[in-house]
């Protein structure tokens, strides 16, 4: 019966954020030690169960990083832009329905992406329906589609997936 060092290492990667996080939570409280234990492997198995190694994807954590300050700037823009619509007297709605056909891998890539676009100024990921998400916007004046693209290309590049090209 040989060990799965793969696997061991995939699980071990999952156990230590947790486990560190009971720490924090605890304090250190070496009373808490044997209950985190079993909450961070409780936590494990289950993540294990809902994200199995195989369907993972590989996180480039420099890249994702990247996305934080501009993740960041357009949570700014989005409320900026809400609150303006909200409070102005005459504001230019022409709301809009995009049938977006996303490209990247179904899970937490496209989850992501949804919350991503709903952070952008007048635009909200409303579902998706197979390889096709849904998004209301407010303005269909607005470059939303360019947006959208982009979005998933800076995902994409952040995972390590190849978006296969050119778009259609």
């Amino acid at each position: 019966m040989g060990v799965n060092l793969r696997g061991t290492m995939f699980a071990l990667r999952r156990f230590v954020p947790f486990a560190i996080f009971w720490i924090i939570l605890t304090s250190n409280d070496p009373g808490a030690w044997l209950p985190g234990l079993i909450a961070a492997g409780a936590a494990t198995a289950l993540s294990l169960h809902l994200l199995p190694a195989s369907r993972a994807t590989h996180v480039n954590f420099r890249s994702l990083a990247s996305l934080a300050p501009g993740f960041l700037w357009r949570s700014v823009l989005g409320g900026i832009d809400v609150a303006w619509r909200a409070f102005h007297p005459r504001t230019p709605l022409r709301p809009t329905w995009i049938r977006y056909q996303v490209r990247l891998p179904a899970g937490g890539p496209r989850v992501s992406l949804g919350s991503e676009l709903s952070l952008m100024p007048g635009t909200l990921g409303a579902g998706e329906d197979g390889d096709v998400m849904y998004i209301h916007c407010l303005d269909s004046n607005q470059p939303v589609l360019e947006a959208i693209v982009s979005e998933e290309e800076r995902i994409a590049r952040a995972i390590g997936f190849d978006l296969g090209g050119a778009r259609d």
